[in-house]
C-alpha cells in the first residue's frame, strides 16, 4: 500500500512517499503531476487548507490552536475563498477583512497559490475527496511525543533534531529518506523543515484511523476539517510493528487520545 505525506515548497511541493514499506522524498512541480504518480495512494494528507470561509474564521483553525498551545502560531487561519484572486497583499487584506472581519497575514498571503492550486484540483478530481485529507505538521509532531507540542520552532537546531528523532520512531529509513532528500534538492527549492514535514504527514498517512477538529466532523467526508494522529503511548507499538521508544522530557499531554468527545475515524 502506498501513503504521502505533501507540504508546499518554494518550487512546488515535496511529498514523503510510504509505499509497500519503502520510504522517499520526492518534489513535484505541481500538485496535478504529483497526483498523476501518485493517484494510487491509500490516503495523502497535505499541509494545505481546504474547505475555505466564506465568512468568520474557521473552526478547525481555532481547535488546532488550542490544541497547540503555546505553539498555536504555527497554525494560520485560512482566508476566505474571495481572496484567492486578489492583485496585490493590499487587496488580498482588505477582501479578507470584508469576508471574514480579519486582517490577512503575509505568511498566508504567500501560501494562496498553494492554496488555490488545491482547490481546483479537489474541484476537478471527485475521486480523490476522501484520499486527499488536510493535516497538519505540527499536531502530528505534538502527537509522536506523546501530545506535548514540540516546544522548538522548526527553524532552530534543537527543534528540527527534536522532530528527527520523532520521526525515528515512527518510520523505518526516516534518516536515510531525510538526508537523501538534502542531497537531492537545493535549499532554495526544498527546505529542511519542509522534508520533515511532509514525512511526519506520511508517517500519520499510514494510521488505521485518524482524529480530527473541529470535535463532530469526519475528514473523510468534511472539508474544513483537520486531521492529527492518536497521542503515542511510549512502550507500544508503531502501526509496521516495531517498538517505541521516547527520550524526551515527560511532560502533560495536550492532545487527546480516542475516546469520549474524540472520535477516531477508520479509513
Amino acid at each position: 500500500m502506498k501513503y504521502l505525506g505533501v507540504d508546499a515548497c518554494s518550487s512546488g511541493w515535496v511529498a514523503g512517499i510510504l509505499d509497500d514499506g519503502a520510504l522517499g522524498v520526492a518534489r513535484y512541480d505541481d500538485i496535478e503531476t504529483l497526483w498523476a504518480a501518485h493517484s494510487d495512494a491509500e490516503r495523502l494528507l497535505i499541509d494545505i487548507p481546504i474547505g475555505l470561509p466564506e465568512t468568520g474564521r474557521r473552526a478547525c483553525d481555532k481547535a488546532a490552536k488550542e490544541l497547540l498551545g503555546d505553539r498555536r502560531s504555527c497554525v494560520f487561519y485560512t482566508p476566505a475563498g474571495a481572496v484567492l484572486d486578489a492583485e496585490d497583499y493590499a487587496d488580498a487584506n482588505e477582501r479578507n477583512r470584508e469576508q471574514t472581519g480579519h486582517g490577512l497575514s503575509k505568511q498566508t498571503y504567500n501560501i494562496l497559490p498553494a492554496i488555490a492550486a488545491v482547490r481546483d484540483f479537489l474541484a476537478s478530481h471527485e475521486t480523490a475527496h476522501r484520499r486527499v485529507v488536510e493535516c497538519h505538521p505540527e499536531l502530528c509532531f505534538a502527537a509522536f511525543a506523546g501530545g506535548t507540542p514540540v516546544p522548538d520552532s522548526k527553524h532552530t537546531d534543537a527543534g528540527l533534531a527534536t522532530r528527527r528523532e520523532l520521526l525515528r520512531n515512527e518510520l523505518d529509513d526516516a534518516d536515510a529518506a531525510y538526508e537523501a532528500a538534502l542531497d537531492e534538492y537545493y535549499r532554495k527549492d526544498v527546505g529542511r523543515d519542509d522534508v520533515l514535514d511532509a514525512l511526519a504527514l506520511t508517517a500519520a498517512a499510514r494510521e488505521d484511523a485518524l482524529l480530527s477538529v473541529p470535535e463532530g466532523r469526519d475528514h473523510r467526508t468534511q472539508w474544513e476539517t483537520i486531521a492529527y494522529p492518536e497521542s503515542r503511548q511510549f512502550g507500544g507499538a508503531t502501526p509496521d510493528g516495531g517498538s517505541r521508544v521516547r527520550s524526551l522530557p515527560r511532560q502533560p499531554p495536550v492532545l487527546a487520545r480516542s475516546g469520549r468527545g474524540h472520535h477516531a475515524f477508520a479509513v
